[in-house]
């Protein structure tokens, strides 16, 4: 799929939006006609005037000319009214009312045929004459407020024409065609989705209860009542979960599409080629991981630009073609969303990266010696770390990928590079579609019960305790002739039991590329959590994220895996 936008499916949305504008513009109007024996209100002209703008930009987006352009006139008159070039009389606004009815007449004919020819002469001739004599439109103004013409005549209406009958509403051009959508607030999806997570937390109670039920009460038809309300209770709270998400989800295309403009700028600015295509752009997630990859993104894409891809020249001696592609992609894997930003560019060299690495100290060189390409791939999210000598106005400076690292990471993601000398890299996203109610798997470490989000879980496994190894800087254990260090939550957590046991349980987990176990007493299952911030005042508590309610009441806390394999 190329980047080229097809608006023909915005038509609902624009008419709408474009509605919602001409309605304020209108109650505006009607304010500052009852104000305007006291003079010009310069606010209410200036909130007309910003309406009008969005309306123009979005009528030009759209391709709609003739709309746009009599939107600029009516700019233009607003301007001259603030400036007190204009006298605000009957002439005027019958004039402006005039105008608005003939923008909803245009609305009305181009929802119900986008074809259909838009012209606004009869207007815009009135507006010429109220800016060219003011007082000589009166005439011209009483026949516009009767019945205005509509915006598809190419005949305007006979001088002095007076209406014999009231005028109908689609006369005066209202959309009277029923929505389909309708705004809300997202701060009351979040109430919404908070009362949906206090629900979950009770689902889960229920369940707990159940269970102390069977242990206590010999009643099996009691009990089989009670398990069949609690399996409804729990598949309408599901069905419940799902409606609110998908009301919070929205396509990753309204934040692709931002790019189009800058890609080009950046283009231009380096004097390079780039074609920017973009695939899955219907994939859809929630607002609030939404809002929070643009700046990972912009990023990515700059870097790409000017560190990635070639200029022609330097494409063609390498048998490229002179137009580098840049490519962004969103796709559904399980729970989670991908993004990935890849560029067939120069690709990166492990091997630069690596002198890099040790000239600069980041390494000292019998580490930097022992890192695989992979491992040194990851090295360009350290702070501060460039393999570029000079520095541009977009990158080169050290900074940007380490920002995309922290932003992926507090949002329980993970950030994996691939990467082909002259062939290209791809950087890949893996985030949770929502950051309210995430799956985990429960644990439990000296008595207290954790949970680890279940998106950084690779398997677990039970070993033996004579399989531990210590190295002095910790334990580790050989899991499919990989060494995996391991973490020791009891310790970590100052909770530690000091019994010995002939087996552990190891939680495999993973951050970027970074991997690790976390040693628990027990694994509990997994589970539905909602996520519960901690207060500010508690600061920043290394390894952990979060907290969440069980269905006991009690408090679980949220490992933080980022912060945990950090150490």
């Amino acid at each position: 799929m190329n980047g080229e936008c097809d608006f023909s499916v915005l038509i609902g949305d624009f008419v709408e939006d474009a509605g919602g504008h001409l309605d304020a513009v209108e109650g505006f109007l009607l304010e500052l006609e009852r104000r305007a024996p006291e003079g010009c209100d310069g606010e209410l002209v200036t909130l007309i005037q910003g309406h009008l703008h969005t309306l123009k930009g979005n009528s030009g987006m759209m391709g709609l000319v003739p709309l746009q352009q009599y939107v600029h006139r009516l700019e233009e008159v607003m301007k001259e009214t603030g400036a007190g070039v204009l006298a605000l009389g009957p002439a005027f606004f019958g004039t402006l009312y005039g105008g608005v009815n003939a923008l909803r007449s245009a609305l009305f004919a181009f929802a119900q045929s986008p074809d259909a020819a838009l012209n606004f002469a009869a207007e815009e001739t009135a507006l010429e004459a109220l800016r060219a004599a003011p007082e000589a439109a009166a005439e011209a103004e009483a026949v516009a407020v009767a019945v205005p013409s509509p915006a598809a005549d190419s005949a305007a209406p006979a001088a002095g024409a007076v209406a014999s009958r009231p005028a109908t509403p689609a006369e005066f051009g209202y959309i009277t065609q029923k929505s389909s959508t309708l705004k809300v607030n997202f701060e009351k999806l979040d109430e919404l989705l908070n009362l949906m997570g206090e629900l979950v937390i009770q689902r889960t109670a229920l369940a707990t209860l159940e269970k102390r039920l069977r242990e206590e009460v010999t009643d099996r038809e009691l009990l089989n009542a009670f398990n069949e309300t609690s399996q409804l209770i729990g598949k309408s709270t599901d069905d419940l979960r799902q409606s609110i998400m998908k009301v919070r989800m929205l396509p990753v295309k309204s934040v692709f599409q931002r790019f189009q403009r800058l890609v080009r700028d950046l283009s231009v600015g380096h004097g390079k080629e780039v074609r920017l295509l973009l695939a899955g752009e219907e994939t859809e997630l929630d607002k609030t991981v939404l809002d929070e990859i643009g700046e990972p993104l912009l990023h990515l894409i700059r870097n790409a630009v000017d560190h990635g891809l070639e200029t022609p020249a330097e494409r063609r001696a390498r048998g490229k073609e002179p137009r580098g592609t840049l490519t962004l992609g969103a796709r559904h894997e399980s729970n989670h969303i991908v993004i990935s930003v890849s560029d067939d560019g120069r690709g990166m060299d492990p091997e630069e990266i690596r002198r890099k690495a040790i000239e600069r100290g980041v390494l000292e060189p019998e580490a930097a010696r022992a890192m695989s390409e992979a491992e040194l791939l990851q090295l360009v999210f350290v702070p501060g770390f460039s393999t570029r000598s000079e520095v541009t106005e977009t990158s080169g400076r050290g900074i940007g990928l380490d920002v995309v690292k922290k932003i992926v990471s507090s949002l329980n993601g993970i950030i994996e590079i691939e990467s082909k000398v002259g062939r290209g890299t791809t950087f890949t996203m893996m985030l949770p579609l929502t950051l309210a109610i995430i799956t985990a798997l429960m644990v439990e470490v000296a008595g207290e019960t954790y949970a680890v989000p279940l998106s950084g879980v690779l398997e677990s496994v039970q070993v033996q305790a004579a399989e531990f190894h210590d190295t002095g800087n910790g334990e580790v254990i050989m899991l499919r002739d990989r060494v995996l260090p391991l973490h020791r939550l009891d310790r970590f957590f100052g909770r530690e039991s000091g019994a010995q046991k002939e087996q552990e349980y190891v939680v495999v987990v993973a951050s970027g590329d970074k991997k690790g176990g976390l040693v628990v007493d027990r694994l509990v299952g997994q589970q539905e959590i909602v996520i519960k911030g901690l207060d500010d005042y508690l600061g920043e508590l290394p390894g952990i994220s979060g907290g969440t309610v069980l269905g006991d009441g009690r408090v679980s806390l949220i490992i933080d895996i980022p912060s945990i394999l950090g150490r």
